[in-house]
């Protein structure tokens, strides 16, 4: 197995938590996948841990800080706090992307693209980015992207209804392996999550706050 630096790993070396990292952001857009290790998905929140705890925080390693700062809204609505937990922010999506963009091309295009096109119809609907509109705008275009998931895309919408399953799923997945979203569930042990699938519980919750938000 090649490392960075053109160096050679052997079969029996651990890999580092970079290679987790990597292997993860690849297996994001691997064609067919549909879920990934819970024990990576730690890695990846254990990395963002140590970079939001350095003086001034966490820097966006892929991301530049209007499509950071995109990413934080988009995610807090995605995932919007309640009694039994955090939002997406505080479960720390926005790192967890952008880590994983840092590591795989394909899926830094898919956010460049996808959150250029959310700006792009928020001006034309009203002016300004999406970080420039208030929450009734903001929550309007997620409305309408659900509706358009829902039924007929209207004409140039089918790009945002793909990203918005990209963030939405992305980011669901990002707070269901953090500490909170792991408590907001109630945690079941290790030996039956070597592999991390959705769970109802999740769904459930995804639908319950979409009921809750109208969409």
């Amino acid at each position: 197995m090649r490392c960075g630096a053109g160096r050679f790993r052997g079969v029996g070396d651990k890999p580092t938590r970079r290679d987790v990292l990597r292997q993860l952001a690849l297996a994001f857009t691997a064609a067919g996948a549909g879920a990934f290790n819970l024990e990576a998905a730690r890695v990846v929140h254990g990395l963002a841990g140590e970079a939001r705890a350095q003086p001034g925080g966490y820097t966006p390693q892929a991301l530049d800080a209007h499509q950071y700062g995109t990413v934080m809204r988009l995610a807090e609505l995605i995932v919007p706090a309640d009694a039994g937990g955090g939002n997406g922010v505080d479960a720390g999506a926005p790192e967890f992307i952008d880590l994983l963009c840092s590591q795989n091309e394909r899926l830094l295009t898919i956010y460049a693209e996808g959150l250029a096109w959310i700006d792009e119809q928020m001006r034309d609907d009203h002016g300004g980015t999406f970080i420039e509109a208030d929450a009734s705008q903001q929550t309007g275009l997620l409305d309408r992207l659900v509706a358009a998931e829902r039924g007929d895309t209207p004409r140039g919408w089918r790009d945002g209804v793909r990203f918005f399953d990209w963030i939405r799923r992305m980011t669901v997945d990002a707070y269901y392996t953090s500490p909170i979203g792991i408590a907001d569930i109630g945690y079941r042990g290790n030996r039956a999550l070597s592999a991390y699938e959705t769970p109802a519980e999740t769904i459930a919750f995804v639908n319950r706050r979409a009921d809750e938000l109208g969409l």
